[in-house]
């Protein structure tokens, strides 16, 4: 849908604008060999397509902050990820998340949280996107602006995952000053563990990020010199 208005038109004067809007949405009918769904790994990121939902969704854990203290954590009660493991004094044990750990979200319910428990953390398409532009004229000089914007539209952030990640020996933002450090601090970044055994630098919803925008896309200043001039005709 788009429209156009003129709001001055006098003699030396006019200005008009304009705007246009779009939406559309998608959907997964059917998939090559009888097959539910399609993942594709872009770095570190999981990008599913699957039956009865829009192509090319960000497919990962969902977050619920981070425990602040031991006994939240012992009260969420949760294991970590497949694999998880260690030696105790009543032999194999899980590893269950701790204070300072990220709270990931028990989807299927199962107790555990392992790959079951990803989900669709964002669409990357917008919800509306479109074009807005005005042009000024006074006599022969005339300013031409145009924007274009998009609405609802979700990015993952891969530098923001290297860069706040805390799990590997590599430069840091100073958004790591507010991690947790102590029993009761309320924060949402969690820990720094080397190697990061409990996995809260996962791909989840902590990286993807409302991709929403409105840019500058041209401005043009012109003159439009004399037709019959007695230099130019």
């Amino acid at each position: 849908i788009s429209f156009n208005a003129k709001l001055l038109s006098i003699k030396d004067w006019q200005w008009q604008i304009g705007a246009s809007a779009g939406h559309y949405k998608n959907k997964i009918e059917e998939l090559p060999d009888n097959k539910q769904f399609i993942d594709n790994e872009i770095y570190g990121a999981t990008i599913r397509t699957q039956v009865g939902q829009a192509a090319n969704v960000f497919y990962g854990y969902k977050t619920l902050g981070v425990f602040a203290t031991t006994e939240e954590a012992k009260a969420a009660g949760k294991p970590g990820t497949d694999g998880l493991y260690f030696l105790g004094e009543n032999g194999v044990d899980r590893n269950y998340f701790q204070a300072g750990d990220v709270h990931f979200a028990d989807i299927n319910g199962d107790g555990m949280i392992t790959e079951d428990d990803r989900t669709i953390i964002g669409d990357p398409t917008p919800d509306v996107y479109g074009n807005i532009y005005t042009t000024i004229a006074w006599k022969r000089l005339k300013l031409d602006v145009r924007f274009n914007y998009s609405l609802g539209n979700d990015v993952y952030n891969y530098m923001r995952s290297q860069l706040e990640g805390g799990s590997r020996f590599m430069n840091q933002t100073t958004a790591l000053k507010h991690r947790w450090q102590a029993e009761g601090q309320e924060t949402d970044i969690p820990k720094i563990t080397f190697q990061d055994p409990m996995g809260n630098s996962r791909f989840s919803d902590r990286w993807i990020e409302d991709g929403s925008y409105l840019r500058l896309k041209t401005a043009t200043l012109s003159y439009e010199l004399p037709v019959n001039s007695e230099y130019i005709q």
